[in-house]
Protein backbone atom coordinates (compact mmCIF):
# COMPACT_ATOMS: atom_id res chain seq x y z
CA UNK A 1 0.00 0.00 0.00
CA UNK A 2 1.14 3.51 -0.76
CA UNK A 3 2.03 5.53 2.37
CA UNK A 4 1.87 9.34 2.47
CA UNK A 5 2.61 11.23 5.68
CA UNK A 6 0.71 14.49 6.19
CA UNK A 7 2.82 15.80 9.06
CA UNK A 8 6.60 16.09 8.67
CA UNK A 9 9.06 18.71 9.95
CA UNK A 10 12.67 19.62 9.34
CA UNK A 11 15.15 22.24 10.52
CA UNK A 12 16.24 22.98 14.09
CA UNK A 13 14.21 22.00 17.14
CA UNK A 14 14.87 24.68 19.78
CA UNK A 15 13.28 22.89 22.72
CA UNK A 16 15.65 19.90 22.83
CA UNK A 17 18.83 18.72 21.19
CA UNK A 18 17.13 16.56 18.58
CA UNK A 19 18.16 15.77 15.03
CA UNK A 20 15.29 17.04 12.85
CA UNK A 21 17.44 17.82 9.83
CA UNK A 22 16.10 17.23 6.33
CA UNK A 23 18.62 14.40 6.01
CA UNK A 24 17.27 12.67 9.12
CA UNK A 25 13.69 13.21 7.95
CA UNK A 26 14.43 11.55 4.63
CA UNK A 27 16.13 8.63 6.37
CA UNK A 28 13.12 8.19 8.66
CA UNK A 29 10.68 8.23 5.75
CA UNK A 30 12.77 5.68 3.86
CA UNK A 31 12.98 3.42 6.93
CA UNK A 32 9.19 3.48 7.25
CA UNK A 33 8.58 2.98 3.51
CA UNK A 34 6.77 6.31 3.36
CA UNK A 35 6.65 7.39 -0.28
CA UNK A 36 5.84 11.07 0.29
CA UNK A 37 6.10 13.32 3.32
CA UNK A 38 4.37 16.70 3.51
CA UNK A 39 7.10 18.84 5.05
CA UNK A 40 7.35 22.26 6.64
CA UNK A 41 10.45 24.14 7.82
CA UNK A 42 10.75 24.76 11.55
CA UNK A 43 12.30 28.13 10.70
CA UNK A 44 8.79 29.09 9.55
CA UNK A 45 7.30 27.87 12.81
CA UNK A 46 9.70 29.45 15.32
CA UNK A 47 11.20 32.43 13.50
CA UNK A 48 9.78 33.82 10.26
CA UNK A 49 7.14 32.13 8.17
CA UNK A 50 8.35 33.96 5.06
CA UNK A 51 11.92 32.71 5.45
CA UNK A 52 10.74 29.27 6.50
CA UNK A 53 8.47 28.92 3.49
CA UNK A 54 11.34 29.81 1.17
CA UNK A 55 13.50 27.19 2.89
CA UNK A 56 10.73 24.59 2.52
CA UNK A 57 10.52 25.17 -1.22
CA UNK A 58 14.28 24.98 -1.59
CA UNK A 59 14.62 21.70 0.34
CA UNK A 60 11.58 20.01 -1.22
CA UNK A 61 12.79 20.90 -4.72
CA UNK A 62 15.87 18.78 -4.03
CA UNK A 63 14.01 15.67 -2.87
CA UNK A 64 11.16 13.92 -4.68
CA UNK A 65 9.95 12.37 -1.44
CA UNK A 66 9.11 15.73 0.16
CA UNK A 67 6.01 17.78 -0.65
CA UNK A 68 6.11 21.48 0.33
CA UNK A 69 3.72 22.69 3.02
CA UNK A 70 3.57 26.37 3.94
CA UNK A 71 2.93 27.91 7.32
CA UNK A 72 1.64 31.30 8.45
CA UNK A 73 1.89 32.96 11.85
CA UNK A 74 -1.20 35.20 12.20
CA UNK A 75 0.75 37.93 14.00
CA UNK A 76 2.92 38.29 10.86
CA UNK A 77 0.12 37.93 8.30
CA UNK A 78 -0.48 40.83 5.96
CA UNK A 79 -1.55 38.74 2.93
CA UNK A 80 0.40 39.77 -0.16
CA UNK A 81 3.05 37.15 -0.94
CA UNK A 82 2.03 35.27 2.21
CA UNK A 83 -1.53 34.71 1.04
CA UNK A 84 -2.63 31.11 0.38
CA UNK A 85 -3.28 32.04 -3.24
CA UNK A 86 0.30 33.20 -3.78
CA UNK A 87 1.65 30.27 -1.79
CA UNK A 88 -0.24 27.89 -4.07
CA UNK A 89 1.23 29.60 -7.12
CA UNK A 90 4.69 29.04 -5.67
CA UNK A 91 4.07 25.31 -5.39
CA UNK A 92 2.81 24.74 -1.86
CA UNK A 93 0.16 22.02 -1.59
CA UNK A 94 -1.19 22.70 1.90
CA UNK A 95 -0.98 25.20 4.76
CA UNK A 96 -0.25 24.16 8.36
CA UNK A 97 -0.97 26.32 11.41
CA UNK A 98 0.79 25.90 14.77
CA UNK A 99 -1.20 27.63 17.56
CA UNK A 100 0.30 25.22 20.11
CA UNK A 101 3.92 26.00 19.24
CA UNK A 102 3.47 29.73 18.57
CA UNK A 103 1.20 30.52 21.52
CA UNK A 104 -1.68 32.22 19.71
CA UNK A 105 -5.41 31.71 20.03
CA UNK A 106 -7.98 31.07 17.34
CA UNK A 107 -9.80 34.13 18.72
CA UNK A 108 -7.23 36.20 16.78
CA UNK A 109 -9.29 37.79 13.98
CA UNK A 110 -6.46 37.19 11.52
CA UNK A 111 -7.05 33.44 11.81
CA UNK A 112 -10.51 33.88 10.35
CA UNK A 113 -9.00 35.85 7.48
CA UNK A 114 -6.39 33.16 6.80
CA UNK A 115 -9.09 30.47 6.72
CA UNK A 116 -11.19 32.53 4.34
CA UNK A 117 -8.19 33.11 2.09
CA UNK A 118 -7.59 29.33 2.06
CA UNK A 119 -11.12 28.76 0.75
CA UNK A 120 -10.64 31.35 -1.95
CA UNK A 121 -7.33 29.74 -2.97
CA UNK A 122 -8.69 26.19 -2.77
CA UNK A 123 -5.89 25.24 -0.34
CA UNK A 124 -6.42 22.71 2.49
CA UNK A 125 -5.23 23.80 5.92
CA UNK A 126 -4.00 21.53 8.71
CA UNK A 127 -4.26 22.90 12.24
CA UNK A 128 -2.35 21.47 15.19
CA UNK A 129 -4.93 20.55 17.83
CA UNK A 130 -2.67 18.25 19.86
CA UNK A 131 -3.69 18.40 23.55
CA UNK A 132 -5.58 21.70 23.48
CA UNK A 133 -9.30 21.41 24.13
CA UNK A 134 -11.48 23.86 22.24
CA UNK A 135 -9.40 24.21 19.07
CA UNK A 136 -11.57 21.86 17.02
CA UNK A 137 -14.71 23.58 18.34
CA UNK A 138 -13.36 27.00 17.42
CA UNK A 139 -12.54 25.78 13.91
CA UNK A 140 -16.11 24.52 13.44
CA UNK A 141 -17.35 28.02 14.22
CA UNK A 142 -14.63 30.01 12.45
CA UNK A 143 -13.92 28.15 9.22
CA UNK A 144 -16.11 29.40 6.36
CA UNK A 145 -18.12 26.95 4.31
CA UNK A 146 -15.92 24.89 2.03
CA UNK A 147 -12.79 25.27 4.17
CA UNK A 148 -11.00 21.91 4.05
CA UNK A 149 -9.49 21.59 7.52
CA UNK A 150 -7.32 18.69 8.68
CA UNK A 151 -7.46 18.34 12.47
CA UNK A 152 -3.90 17.38 13.37
CA UNK A 153 -2.15 15.64 16.25
CA UNK A 154 -5.32 14.49 18.01
CA UNK A 155 -4.71 12.91 21.44
CA UNK A 156 -7.18 10.68 23.25
CA UNK A 157 -8.63 13.52 25.33
CA UNK A 158 -9.38 15.66 22.25
CA UNK A 159 -10.68 12.76 20.15
CA UNK A 160 -14.37 13.10 21.07
CA UNK A 161 -14.34 16.83 20.32
CA UNK A 162 -12.57 16.26 16.99
CA UNK A 163 -15.07 13.54 16.07
CA UNK A 164 -17.93 15.94 16.75
CA UNK A 165 -16.22 18.50 14.52
CA UNK A 166 -16.14 15.91 11.72
CA UNK A 167 -19.83 15.19 12.28
CA UNK A 168 -20.76 18.86 11.98
CA UNK A 169 -18.44 19.77 9.12
CA UNK A 170 -18.41 17.38 6.18
CA UNK A 171 -15.34 19.03 4.64
CA UNK A 172 -13.19 18.45 7.74
CA UNK A 173 -10.70 15.57 7.98
CA UNK A 174 -8.74 14.12 10.89
CA UNK A 175 -5.10 13.14 11.08
CA UNK A 176 -4.50 9.70 12.58
CA UNK A 177 -1.23 9.30 14.42
CA UNK A 178 -1.67 9.95 18.12
CA UNK A 179 -5.24 8.69 18.49
CA UNK A 180 -4.22 5.87 20.82
CA UNK A 181 -7.64 4.92 22.22
CA UNK A 182 -8.52 1.25 21.61
CA UNK A 183 -10.70 0.79 18.51
CA UNK A 184 -10.57 4.52 17.70
CA UNK A 185 -9.71 3.92 14.04
CA UNK A 186 -12.54 1.42 13.66
CA UNK A 187 -14.96 3.89 15.25
CA UNK A 188 -13.86 6.75 13.04
CA UNK A 189 -14.08 4.65 9.86
CA UNK A 190 -17.55 3.44 10.75
CA UNK A 191 -18.90 6.89 11.58
CA UNK A 192 -17.18 9.07 8.99
CA UNK A 193 -15.47 6.88 6.41
CA UNK A 194 -11.78 6.26 5.78
CA UNK A 195 -11.73 8.98 3.14
CA UNK A 196 -11.80 11.54 5.97
CA UNK A 197 -8.79 10.11 7.79
CA UNK A 198 -5.13 10.72 6.91
CA UNK A 199 -1.82 9.53 8.35
CA UNK A 200 0.33 12.03 10.25
CA UNK A 201 3.40 10.98 12.23
CA UNK A 202 5.37 14.21 12.95
CA UNK A 203 8.51 12.67 11.50
CA UNK A 204 11.29 12.75 12.48
CA UNK A 205 10.28 13.82 16.00
CA UNK A 206 8.17 10.78 16.85
CA UNK A 207 8.30 7.07 16.16
CA UNK A 208 6.21 6.65 13.03
CA UNK A 209 6.01 2.88 13.00
CA UNK A 210 3.42 2.82 15.78
CA UNK A 211 0.73 4.81 13.90
CA UNK A 212 1.34 2.89 10.69
CA UNK A 213 1.09 -0.50 12.40
CA UNK A 214 -1.99 0.68 14.32
CA UNK A 215 -3.70 1.33 10.98
CA UNK A 216 -2.49 -1.93 9.47
CA UNK A 217 -3.78 -3.96 12.41
CA UNK A 218 -7.10 -2.15 12.78
CA UNK A 219 -10.20 -4.23 12.12
CA UNK A 220 -11.02 -2.43 8.88
CA UNK A 221 -10.96 -3.39 5.22
CA UNK A 222 -7.86 -3.31 3.04
CA UNK A 223 -9.45 -0.48 1.06
CA UNK A 224 -9.93 1.55 4.24
CA UNK A 225 -6.34 0.92 5.28
CA UNK A 226 -5.11 2.07 1.87
CA UNK A 227 -7.23 5.21 2.12
CA UNK A 228 -5.90 6.20 5.54
CA UNK A 229 -2.29 5.39 4.71
CA UNK A 230 -2.27 7.51 1.57
CA UNK A 231 -5.36 7.53 -0.62
CA UNK A 232 -7.35 10.12 1.33
CA UNK A 233 -4.48 12.60 1.39
CA UNK A 234 -3.71 12.01 -2.28
CA UNK A 235 -7.33 12.80 -3.11
CA UNK A 236 -7.40 15.88 -0.86
CA UNK A 237 -4.40 17.35 -2.66
CA UNK A 238 -5.55 16.43 -6.14
CA UNK A 239 -2.86 13.81 -6.69
CA UNK A 240 0.73 13.41 -5.51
Amino acid sequence: MRIIDANCLFGRWPKQNLDVSARHLLEALQDLNIEKGLAVSLRGVFYSHAEGNSETLEVCAQHDGLVPVATICPSQYVAGDDSPGRLGERGFRMLRLFPDMQGWSLSNILVERVLGDCVEAGMPVAVNVVKTAGVASDLVRLAPEGCRVVLSGIYYHTLAEAAEALRRRGEFLMEVGRTCMPSSIEMLCERFGADRLVLGTTQPLDLGRGPIEMIRHADISDDDQAAILGGSLDALLGGL
